[in-house]
């Protein structure tokens, strides 16, 4: 019988958000599976924004999501806010362009 490996942690999902907190985990030193069900991961993530793949927005206000805790989104947008994520979009020299002053999206030249 295989030895069966160990991780400190494991995600499911491997959309945006999936891959996003895999990366930042294993970026800390913490073993990490990543599972998808689908064929391929992070497809969604090109149909985002009505297919022009939309990675963020200035004005995520916290009431517009669901969670048990109310206090949740909150804590977590204040944590890690939308200039956060373009600065790290900056930082791998992938293309944006933002729409009417909010909405940001990748600049796309194929698509899987």
């Amino acid at each position: 019988m295989d030895k069966l490996e160990k991780y400190d942690a494991i995600v499911i999902g491997a959309g945006a958000a999936g891959m996003f907190c895999a990366a930042q985990l294993g970026q800390n030193g913490i073993t990490t599976l990543l599972l998808e069900q689908n064929s391929k991961v992070g497809r969604k993530i090109f149909i985002s924004g009505g297919g022009r793949c939309n990675f963020t927005n200035l004005s995520p206000f916290p009431e517009r999501f669901k969670s048990s805790n109310k206090h949740f989104v909150k804590s977590a947008l204040s944590q890690y806010t939308a200039k956060d994520f373009i600065r790290l979009i900056e930082s791998y020299n992938i293309g944006y362009h933002e729409k009417n002053w909010v909405s940001y999206f990748v600049m796309i030249d194929h698509r899987a």
